[in-house]
């Protein structure tokens, strides 16, 4: 059993969260985003859609269901937090179940993109191991100020400066992905 006071994190009371983005304002980019997307691939084709997980299961399941384009979804799963407030820097699979993407279109979908190594190593991962069609790559939040990779998504949904987020998929040791809004603590 876990043994985690829900109100508060370490230093942090969960009561002073600000919110940084609300859901209605998650909502319309997401529909932006949505209607990009479908625009630069074909409706007549299936899209590949690689949720990584856990962080971007929500903003996932909200972007494609705003898509027309016709989906086939599926998951990997990787770390590069661990039960830090920062990336580690060291990208792991822990598990993945790709499909054969061989003449495919794929869109890659990520909660943020922070150092950018996550996106930086599944972008190499599927230029080399597969032949796609059409490879992008979507993030609701776009850190940029933490980059130390050159890589940025092709496509975001806000870009935010140096603040500790959480919900809307974002965690900190797993707890707070269920906010319907992403937070952050005022200093």
């Amino acid at each position: 059993m876990i043994d985690i006071d829900f109100l508060n994190m370490p230093d942090r009371d969960i009561r002073e969260l600000q919110v940084l983005f609300s859901a209605e304002e998650i909502d319309k980019r997401t529909q932006e985003l949505a209607d990009i997307i479908d625009e630069e691939f074909p409706q007549d084709e299936p899209l590949y859609v690689i949720s990584i997980l856990k962080g971007s299961v929500l903003f996932t399941c909200d972007l494609i269901k705003k898509m027309r384009t016709p989906i086939q979804l599926e998951f990997i799963k990787v770390s590069s937090y661990g039960n830090e407030f920062k990336s580690t820097g060291n990208v792991k699979i822990i598990d993945s179940k790709i499909p054969n993407l061989n003449d495919q279109n794929v869109l890659i979908v990520d909660d943020i993109c922070d150092t950018g190594n996550t996106g930086k190593e599944l972008l190499s991962i599927f230029k080399n191991d597969y032949h796609i069609k059409k490879l992008k790559f979507v993030t609701l939040i776009n850190k940029r100020c933490n980059r130390v990779v050159d890589v940025d998504p092709d496509y975001y949904g806000f870009e935010v400066d140096d603040k500790f987020l959480v919900g809307y998929g974002l965690d900190y040791i797993g707890f707070y992905r269920n906010l319907p809004f992403v937070g952050w603590f005022p200093q």
